[in-house]
């Protein structure tokens, strides 16, 4: 009885670990809407950033998008931090984007994940997924968009700077 309580204490040991353990960023290379390349690893070697996967059809990550635009100042100012938009997009929606931009004057950086590679190795089943990745290692991870979650996004930016 004692060895299975061992071992039943040993494997919840390592589940705890392998759950609360931070994912690597692959190295990950996107195009923005100019098609030029750019590693996603560069963007998070000095300083937190949000990587929020969306597509044009998506309502929630719309208002998430929004949102985090108009906080833009405070998360590149006072969070030291950058946002990258990864539309998830394919070839038959990817010509919204950026008349979306325009219209509602948003001013951060968008990848494409057209053939959803990013998305793939990433897991992601549903949008918006919002992921923040600090020093090349996933710190933090949210799915869906209720009106203030930004705010729960931004004060994980705080607490991971803190550490």
């Amino acid at each position: 009885m004692l060895k299975i309580i061992s071992i039943c204490t040993l494997l919840f040991s390592v589940l705890i670990t392998e759950v609360h353990a931070q994912k690597k960023l692959p190295p990950v290379f996107l195009s923005d809407l100019e098609g030029k390349r750019m590693n996603l690893n560069k963007l998070s070697e000095d300083h937190p950033v949000i990587l929020s996967f969306w597509a044009t059809w998506c309502e929630p990550c719309l208002r998430e998008l929004s949102a985090m635009d108009r906080d833009l100042d405070l998360i590149e100012n006072e969070l030291n931090s950058k946002l990258a938009a990864i539309s998830i997009d394919d070839s038959r929606t990817t010509s919204r984007i950026v008349p979306l931009l325009k219209g509602n004057e948003w001013s951060f950086e968008v990848f494409l994940d057209q053939n959803q590679d990013l998305k793939r190795t990433f897991n992601i089943i549903d949008i918006p997924h919002t992921i923040i990745v600090f020093r090349n290692k996933i710190v933090y991870e949210h799915t869906g968009y209720i009106n203030g979650d930004e705010r729960v996004l931004y004060e994980e930016i705080r607490s991971i700077q803190k550490q």
